[in-house]
């Protein structure tokens, strides 16, 4: 059995590449304990798919419940087969206007909770085989600016990836990272904004675009990535039986440049 085929956490899975990788492992027959914050929409995700979804709603920022929330993850389907670890936060801020509480809350969701969820289904999985696969970012090995945080958890992320990776092969557990380039999510609708700046409503909007045009320009190909397309490198990534410690990239052309 694949991976996706059978029962797989999924973080952030309310929005997004998180969103689409749901929708992904359900349409390869598999299950899905989905995790995140917003409980509506939790609730309306599995009112979906009641017989193959799960949902609990957690707060990742609050590390020191991770270790729970992945126990009842794991309970929720009497056992998971794989984690795919999407959630995260990027807080766009230029150095000079970087504070302890952003730095702290994008190490915990970025890094923290990962580490805390992996090492828990890792020790499920062991002997049994499986895969988890950890969201990082183009980011990670090609920074932009008003991005130093988040991309210093993404390059963290890819050394975990790789430490766990060398670690788990012998329990049979393979651990993966997929770097995408620019996609069309809501995390990429967030203005940056210069230190002090303030935009009215229709000049928040302009910026948005202008933003999104001026990334979309930067990748080769000629546009940004949709979730859709991220979902589908990551269940791949879940399935590929001789693949660990990989950092794949899927990005545009983006890196080429």
């Amino acid at each position: 059995m694949k991976v996706s085929e059978g029962r797989v956490i999924v973080t952030g899975a309310t929005r997004g590449i998180g969103r689409a990788t749901v929708e992904a492992i359900l349409k390869q027959g598999g299950k899905v304990v989905a995790i995140a914050r917003d409980e509506e929409a939790l609730g309306e995700l599995e009112a979906a798919a009641p017989d193959r979804i799960r949902a609990l709603a957690a707060d990742l920022t609050d590390v020191e419940r991770v270790p729970e929330t992945a126990k009842r993850a794991i309970d929720a389907f009497g056992g998971v087969d794989g984690l795919v670890n999407c959630a995260g936060i990027a807080n766009y801020e230029r150095v000079g206007a970087i504070g302890l509480d952003s730095i702290e809350a994008q190490v915990r969701v970025n890094l923290i909770a990962p580490l805390l969820l992996s090492q828990a289904v890792a020790e499920h999985l062991r002997g049994r085989g499986g895969a988890i696969v950890n969201v990082s970012s183009t980011l990670s090995e090609h920074v932009a600016e008003s991005t130093v945080v988040y991309a210093a958890t993404k390059a963290a992320l890819n050394t975990l990836t790789k430490g766990l990776a060398l670690e788990l092969a012998p329990a049979g557990v393979r651990v993966n990272a997929v770097l995408p380039g620019g996609v069309e999510t809501d995390m990429l609708r967030t203005p940056r904004l210069r230190p002090g700046e303030s935009l009215s409503d229709a000049e928040v909007d302009q910026r948005i675009e202008s933003q999104l045009s001026a990334l979309a320009a930067l990748h080769p190909l000629g546009r940004l990535g949709t979730p859709e397309e991220i979902a589908a490198v990551i269940v791949g990534a879940l399935d590929q039986p001789w693949q660990t410690g990989s950092l794949i990239t899927i990005d545009g052309g983006l890196s080429l440049a």
